[in-house]
Order: structure tokens, then sequence, then C-alpha cells
């Protein structure tokens, strides 16, 4: 059995074209993927799907992905869910924009397929001390 196997992905973006894309490249890598288009309702897809790690797109209209994990990141029902942003921003404004909301880490959208998996492998193991991610500034043992 795969060291993927039965861990779970929800991907919010409000880009169809990414999330097709990230999901196609994701389940090639062996995870089971949940999509959502768009915020609107994605507190209560994530509750359903119950994923490993939330992927969350930080431009979106109405609810951003930063306003998402500031919201609901506390929740008992994402207490076992690493929540990830990601963005095509600069790289600055995006380790800003997951450290400021307390997410547990952030992947642009500029990254190579190869490096886009090896950190979404990390976030998952939850070894965050391998990505660029705000838990790697937090005492190994802090909750979200």
């Amino acid at each position: 059995m795969s060291a993927k196997a039965g861990h779970k992905i929800m991907v919010i973006d409000d880009d169809a074209n990414v999330l097709a894309s990230v999901k196609r490249m994701l389940e090639r890598q062996g995870y089971e993927v949940a999509v959502h288009d768009g915020e609107a309702g994605c507190f209560k897809e994530v509750t359903r799907f119950k994923p490993d790690l939330v992927l969350i797109d930080v431009n979106m209209p109405f609810l951003s992905g930063d306003a998402f994990v500031s919201l609901f990141g506390q929740c008992p029902t994402m207490a076992e869910s690493s929540i990830v942003l990601y963005s095509a921003i600069d790289d600055s404004e995006l380790q800003r924009k997951a450290r400021e909301c307390n997410a547990d880490g952030y992947i642009s959208k500029t990254e190579s397929s190869l490096e886009f998996a090896r950190k979404i492998a990390c976030f998952l193991r939850k070894d965050y001390l391998s990505v660029n991610s705000k838990a790697a500034e937090r005492a190994p043992d802090s909750a979200r």
C-alpha cells in the first residue's frame, strides 16, 4: 500500500482550470482529492469530506483563503486537518499571510509540479520544518 493511500486533500479555488489541474496532479500522486469551486459552502464541504489537508487559494472574491483560516482554523472539526494557503502572489506576501492567519504553511502556484508534490507530502506528514511554513517558527508541540 502506498504511503499516500488514504490521505485526503480538499482543494478550494475559484478557478475551475486550476482546480482541474491541481486535482489531476494530486491524484497522479495517489491522493484522494475533492475540489470545491469558490468559497461559498466550502466549510460545509470540508466538514463533510474530513480531509487531512486543505489547500485553499488566497485570492477569492468573497472569502480569501487567509480569512477562511482565521475564521475556521480553530474549529474542532478542523483540528486534524493541515491548512495550507496557495497562490501566485509574491512569495514573501504569501508567507506573511500564512503567518498572520496561523495557517500551517503555504505553497506558491508557481512551484514546479515536483516541488509542489514534495511540499504536499511534507505537510501531510506534518513535517513542517521541511517546508516554508508558519509551523516551522512555532514550538513543535504548539497547536494551531
